[in-house]
């Protein structure tokens, strides 16, 4: 289901071409138009950028998960997450990683099975390394955030989780 989050970024995206368009009285620059079509996407990333600043970080980690599910968005969701390091904002950033992670694990079984079904399709094969290095971005951001602490600190059942993960991963 989608979340609010994405709904308020259409919105306020919306709102803010509104706002420049009507600021410029209808005189957009012919080297500005291509920005004021529905296809242009250049407000959605003004709102996010916006939200980032304001640190609207709830929505911004549910528009990420919902956006991000399976694949894509690292350079994104990891200043995201660097933001939340900085803030200490662990819980949404372990909220974040944990949304992510099972779409892409799902991902791996998926093209573990079909690289099984079909062993000599190159695609197959490249598909599997693809989806195993989507989960591993993630699982390591997650093993850094719970192993860069104090040593009396670290959840040692969480770490070793992870870990299980990473070696699920690695042998897909």
């Amino acid at each position: 289901m989608e979340p609010q989050a994405v709904n308020t970024i259409v919105e306020e995206a919306e709102s803010l071409k509104e706002a420049v368009s009507g600021s410029l009285k209808g005189r957009i620059p012919n080297e500005l138009k291509h920005l004021f079509k529905e296809t242009s996407l250049f407000f959605q990333e003004e709102v996010l950028a916006q939200w980032r600043s304001q640190e609207r970080y709830d929505e911004l980690v549910d528009y990420i998960i919902y956006q991000y599910e399976e694949h894509g968005g690292e350079q994104f969701w990891k200043q995201i997450l660097l933001d939340l390091r900085l803030k200490k904002g662990e819980g949404s950033a372990f909220r974040m990683l944990e949304g992510l992670l099972p779409a892409r694990l799902d991902r791996v079984k998926v093209c573990s099975k079909n690289l099984e079904k079909y062993p000599e399709n190159y695609l197959s094969a490249a598909s599997l390394g693809i989806a195993k290095g989507e989960a591993l971005k993630v699982l390591y951001e997650y093993a850094y955030i719970l192993e860069n602490k104090p040593a009396d600190q670290i959840d040692k059942a969480k770490v070793k989780k992870v870990k299980t993960q990473i070696e699920k991963v690695l042998t897909a």
